[in-house]
């Protein structure tokens, strides 16, 4: 029955929230959320690093030093650069939580519905009464014998 008010009468202005994501989306993110920002699975990430660090970095190193001969992988310095590579690695996953717990916030703090402003639109008898008027305002000046 509104809608047939709303098409003789018009509708007033108003004010709307569109959600911003779908609701899998929202779910993920409040699952996100809910994790909390000291619970971060870095898993996946520490796993495949250290991976990459055996197979591409250890490797790289022993070359390094078996190109300077004489059993030069079992030396201190050897020790000590792989000792060194070891570090930085741990460092690096350690300073991504961190970022990642901001990205976490960031998401979080991202509005989840938009406003949207519906302007009020006239009806059927506002139309015909405004364009009415309008009409009569033309004519006027001919009904009153002032026309030529």
């Amino acid at each position: 029955m509104a809608s047939f008010s709303n098409f003789l009468f018009g509708s007033k202005g108003r004010q709307e929230q569109l959600p911003r994501f779908t609701p899998e989306q929202t779910s993920a993110l409040n699952q996100l959320l809910s994790s909390g920002l000291g619970n971060l699975d870095l898993g996946p990430i520490e796993e495949q690093a250290r991976t990459k660090f055996q197979s591409q970095t250890v490797p790289s190193l022993a070359e390094r030093f078996t190109s300077l001969g004489g059993g030069a992988q079992g030396s201190s310095a050897f020790q000590s650069a792989l000792g060194r590579a070891g570090a930085g690695l741990e460092q690096g996953l350690a300073e991504m939580r961190p970022q990642l717990g901001l990205q976490q916030l960031q998401y979080g703090l991202t509005p989840q519905f938009e406003s949207l402003y519906r302007p009020a639109q006239p009806g059927l008898l506002g139309g015909l009464a405004s364009g009415g008027l309008q009409g009569l305002l033309q004519f006027l000046p001919l009904l009153l014998g002032g026309g030529q």
